[in-house]
C-alpha cells in the first residue's frame, strides 16, 4: 500500500502533490500534481460540480481534511477517478473521502474551467491521475501545502 509524506514546498520534488490555497477573502482549495498538466479544484459536493469558494479558515480546514482523505484512500478509504460525459465531450473528476474534485487544465493567466476532451484523452487522464493519487505498492508520494505563496 502506497503512502504520502508531508514535506515543505521548497523541498518537494517534481512528482509531489501540492495542496494550495490562493490568497483572498473567498478562495479555492487546489490539489496540484506537479507531474501532470492539471489542477484539481474542490467542488461544492458530489452532486454540484461548481468550485467551492471558501473563507480562508474554511479552506485551511478543507485542505487538512483533503490530505487525511488522500492518506486513507490507499489504505481502503473511499476514492475513485471517474470519467464524466457532458454535451461538449468528456471530463474527469476525482472523489476522495467526502470530496469531489474537478480536473482542470493548468493554463497560466486563465480562469479554471473543467477539462473537456475526447473519450480517449479522458481515459488517459483518469489513468494518470489514479497512478499519482493512489500510490501503489510501497511507493511514497510527497505532499506539500502552500497557503501563503501562491503562483499559478
Amino acid at each position: 500500500m502506497g503512502s504520502f509524506r508531508r514535506v515543505e514546498a521548497e523541498q518537494a520534488g517534481p512528482a509531489a502533490l501540492g495542496i494550495l490555497i490562493p490568497p483572498g477573502r473567498r478562495t479555492f482549495v487546489i490539489l496540484r500534481p506537479r507531474s501532470l498538466p492539471w489542477d484539481l479544484l474542490v467542488c461544492r459536493g458530489e452532486a454540484d460540480p461548481a468550485f467551492a469558494q471558501l473563507a480562508h479558515d474554511e479552506a485551511s480546514a478543507c485542505a487538512q481534511a483533503l490530505f487525511r482523505a488522500l492518506r486513507e484512500w490507499p489504505a481502503g478509504g473511499r476514492g475513485a477517478v471517474e470519467m464524466t460525459h457532458t454535451p461538449e465531450g468528456f471530463g474527469v473528476r476525482v472523489v476522495v473521502g467526502g470530496f469531489a474534485l474537478a480536473v482542470c487544465p493548468r493554463v497560466p493567466g486563465r480562469p479554471y474551467a473543467a477539462l473537456v476532451c475526447s473519450e480517449e484523452e479522458a481515459h488517459e487522464a483518469a489513468s494518470q491521475l489514479y497512478d499519482v493519487l493512489r500510490p501503489a505498492g510501497t511507493a511514497e508520494r510527497e505532499v506539500y501545502f502552500n497557503t501563503r505563496f501562491f503562483e499559478r
